[in-house]
């Protein structure tokens, strides 16, 4: 019952939250949504690992059963894939969503114009799955103190019962919830499009800044290429010292400390082409021309999408390349300023 009837109330006071078309109101529920399949995914492993058990002979193996125990939620719900009681695409869907759940915490208003439809995407999954994962009917261990008006509102088979073990049906209570469940003003495929095409706006507005170089004369094509040599070349000379780091550390001798930010001095420089050619020899840039239309029309096509599902895979791909990129224009975009106030304060300097 403590495992149940939590799920129950965090599902209902989802869609009160969903109710409301408001983006804190989207972010409340998606977090409640999100743990509450988590608490879901968790009393399937559960059960699977009691049943697996009492068996006469064991059907999982020790990876398996590590992780049903373990706290990883992506690693839970490929193994309930596995055993085929979570249907691939949603298995997808719910990483994708479960990593919203975490740049909530961690990053946080980075995608807010869709949270509500990401949160009503995710109420319906896990709505969806009740049923699935705690089966249709389920015996509760009796524990009064559990049992809240909402409880008995949600799960109406507690009020009536007279026996020490109740039985509730979740089949139900998922029929129930879903037809509660209002409409988002904007369907999720609509709404996925639109955010990345404003995504798309500001990756190109941003690029802008540095696209014609220092000079005003660069094509774009050559510092778009030029900022993602230097950022994979970066990258490889860390991937480089840390491996050098654990063969020193192998031998019992101390790391030799390395200062990533000093490495973005040599931007600009020829050094960093040289060191590409070493490091990666072949190298071959992610995005040989600008990427921008490319995106958009992948994006206009979101609103097409058979499922909302296929929607929310293509979506986050997008943005997932639209974050790289943004992630690789960053510092050269910085420098950029600088420039610019260099040459403000010079101008200054001069009158």
């Amino acid at each position: 019952m403590r495992s149940i009837v939590p799920i129950a109330e965090q599902l209902d006071r989802a869609l009160a939250e969903l109710a409301i078309d408001h983006p804190l109101n989207g972010r409340i529920a998606l977090i409640l949504v999100d743990n509450g399949l988590e608490l879901m995914c968790h009393q399937k492993c559960a059960d699977l690992l009691f049943e697996d058990r009492h068996r006469n002979s064991r059907r999982l193996t020790p990876e398996q059963r590590s992780d049903a125990r373990g706290r990883a939620f992506d690693r839970k719900i490929q193994f309930l894939k596995e055993l085929g009681h979570i249907p691939p695409d949603q298995v997808r869907a719910m990483a994708i969503l479960h990593e919203y759940r975490n740049q909530l915490y961690h990053v946080g208003l980075r995608d807010d114009p869709i949270i509500g439809q990401l949160a009503h995407l995710y109420f319906r999954l896990a709505a969806g799955l009740l049923e699935s994962l705690l089966g249709a009917q389920r015996h509760l261990r009796w524990e009064p103190e559990v049992v809240s008006d909402a409880a008995r509102r949600l799960l109406p088979e507690l009020v009536t019962t007279k026996y020490r073990r109740a039985q509730v049906d979740l089949t139900g209570l998922r029929d129930r919830l879903l037809a509660a469940c209002p409409q988002p003003p904007m369907s999720v495929e609509r709404a996925l499009s639109a955010h990345v095409l404003f995504r798309v706006d500001q990756a190109e507005s941003a690029f802008g800044i540095i696209a014609r170089g220092r000079s005003g004369t660069v094509d774009p094509v050559d510092t778009l290429r030029t900022i993602q040599l230097e950022a994979d070349t970066i990258a490889a000379i860390v991937r480089f010292r840390r491996d050098g780091d654990k063969a020193l550390k192998a031998k019992g001798l101390p790391p030799k400390p390395l200062d990533v930010d000093a490495l973005g001095m040599a931007r600009g420089t020829k050094v960093l082409v040289d060191l590409n050619a070493r490091l990666l020899p072949g190298w071959k840039p992610r995005y040989p021309q600008l990427p921008f239309e490319s995106w958009r029309k992948r994006a206009g096509s979101l609103s097409a999408k058979r499922t909302a599902l296929t929607a929310l895979e293509m979506f986050d791909q997008i943005r997932k390349e639209i974050d790289q990129l943004e992630e690789i224009m960053a510092e050269p975009i910085e420098d950029m300023h600088g420039w610019h106030q260099h040459l403000e304060d010079v101008a200054m300097d001069s009158r």
